[in-house]
């Protein structure tokens, strides 16, 4: 599952995502998206993955995929937050598929990754 994840900026949305992603969970994630959108003009995008247990399926991650290929342009800065060999090859793939800037931190790292998003 997912849940967004409120931030005292409105020029930042924040997602956390705990357990394995459903096909269902990234629909809802993208619509969410999709409405936050339509407020923030570029803003940064913060996704916590501390809790994150992969996906259930391959129709998740394709889901997954069609939403990074749809916002490949909407956010400025990405922050990446978790740990991990696999975390760090899957951020390093999404980098590819994404004009926005890229970077990874450590769980205990929320407010500088918050603040970095925020950069201009």
């Amino acid at each position: 599952m997912f849940t967004e994840m409120q931030t005292a900026h409105d020029d930042v949305i924040g997602l956390a995502c705990e357990g394995k992603l459903s096909e269902s969970d990234l629909k809802r994630m993208h619509a969410l998206l999709h409405e936050r959108l339509q407020d923030t003009k570029g803003p940064g995008l913060v996704v916590d993955l501390t809790r994150f247990g992969g996906y259930e399926g391959p129709s998740a991650l394709l889901e997954d995929l069609k939403i990074d290929t749809t916002h490949v342009n909407d956010f400025h800065r990405v922050a990446v937050v978790g740990k991990g060999i696999v975390l760090e090859w899957g951020t390093k793939f999404v980098n590819v598929l994404t004009r926005a800037e890229l970077r990874q931190f450590d769980p205990v790292e929320m407010d500088a990754a918050i603040a970095w998003v925020r950069e201009n």
